[in-house]
């Protein structure tokens, strides 16, 4: 009988405490109530302007970017030393590439115009400025993001900077395409080689044949898997 009666005061108090909770929160909002509605009225207006940004302003922009980078393109495909300068500058009548990564900023198509205004750059001999905007080219699409890291590593093993090499190509390899992976990772062989790292170098050769068994083979890379698997093992 004790025990029930405990049992009851026990309820009770915990009843009280959940109603003195539920006094206090009431109490708290009826003293700040402006001031909460103030803040959900200042988020709500806050979402209102992102969503109205994005569909009057970025959609919009989205689409005159789209347009404008087709001819450059053309002008890059081309490929002669004037073409490419076109895609790069433009002219009078279109928008090149460094116009459209510049006046399209937090459109896709921005971001893809600093790739393609980066390989104009490369094309011209100019590689300090075609690093620079091969840098800014941010992973938004994954297919020419990787294409983009592993002529990052180039133009770093070029220099003789072989870590910063060695850092993009393993970035490089993270994707899939069947052209740009299975030469990023023959590349970052070929360091591995220059560096006595055997193991490393027979490790990368081996991840081509996994992964892209057809470009292996026509890339003949199994002499140097067996060259690099025979190093290794001494």
């Amino acid at each position: 009988m004790a025990s029930n009666e405990q049992l009851g005061t026990k309820k009770s108090e915990q009843e009280q405490g959940n109603e003195n909770f539920v006094t206090r929160i009431l109490a708290f909002f009826n003293k700040y109530q402006n001031i909460i509605y103030g803040v959900l009225i200042g988020l709500l207006v806050v979402v209102c302007a992102i969503i109205a940004f994005n569909r009057f302003y970025i959609q919009k922009k989205n689409g005159e970017a789209s347009a404008a980078i087709v001819q450059p393109i053309q002008w890059l495909t081309a490929g002669d030393t004037a073409s490419v300068k076109l895609a790069l500058d433009g002219d009078d009548d279109n928008d090149g590439f460094l116009s459209i990564a510049k006046g399209y900023k937090l459109t896709k198509t921005s971001n893809t115009a600093n790739y393609y205004a980066g390989l104009c750059y490369l094309k011209l001999g100019q590689k300090d400025e075609a690093m620079d905007y091969l840098k800014k080219f941010k992973k938004k699409e994954d297919i020419m993001w990787y294409a983009c890291q592993a002529t990052i590593a180039d133009l770093y093993d070029e220099n003789g900077d072989v870590n910063n090499a060695i850092k993009y190509y393993e970035k490089a390899i993270k994707g899939e395409d069947p052209y740009f992976t299975p030469i990023a990772l023959f590349k970052l062989g070929q360091i591995y080689e220059r560096q006595g790292k055997w193991a490393d170098a027979s490790n990368a050769y081996q991840e081509i044949e996994n992964r892209f068994y057809n470009e292996y083979n026509r890339m003949s890379v199994a002499q140097y898997a067996e060259r690099a698997k025979a190093n290794s093992s001494k």
